[in-house]
């Protein structure tokens, strides 16, 4: 039972996301509306990287930490491409201030 409810959060995001992408053109839907997608990469990528992590000898905290990390690097250079600003430079500008962020949050022991 538990693995079943483990499948069903790791596809649900991704299965919602593509169904929502075949039925709305991006171009006439609300500003509001357009975040969704953003919202369901984000559930997608964070369950896949905690589920990837659990192969890691690694407590939970950090597993959690390590993927919300990931998770709002990848979201960063998927917002920044959608809106065609993303250049290498960019990117590791993002990097580079996540790792600080990461760096200062774990000195607190977050």
């Amino acid at each position: 039972m538990k693995n079943s409810k483990k499948l069903v959060l790791l596809f649900w995001p991704p299965l919602i996301f593509s169904i929502f992408i075949l039925m709305t053109d991006p171009y006439r839907l609300p500003l509001p509306l357009l975040l969704i997608p953003f919202l369901l990469i984000g559930i997608s990528c964070y369950c896949f990287i905690k589920e990837f992590l659990r192969m890691a000898p690694i407590s939970v905290r950090k597993r959690k930490f390590i993927a919300v990390v990931l998770t709002i690097i990848i979201l960063l250079g998927v917002l920044l491409q959608s809106i065609r600003q993303l250049s290498i430079k960019d990117f590791l500008i993002l990097l580079a201030l996540l790792i600080g962020v990461a760096f200062y949050m774990r000195r607190m022991d977050v």
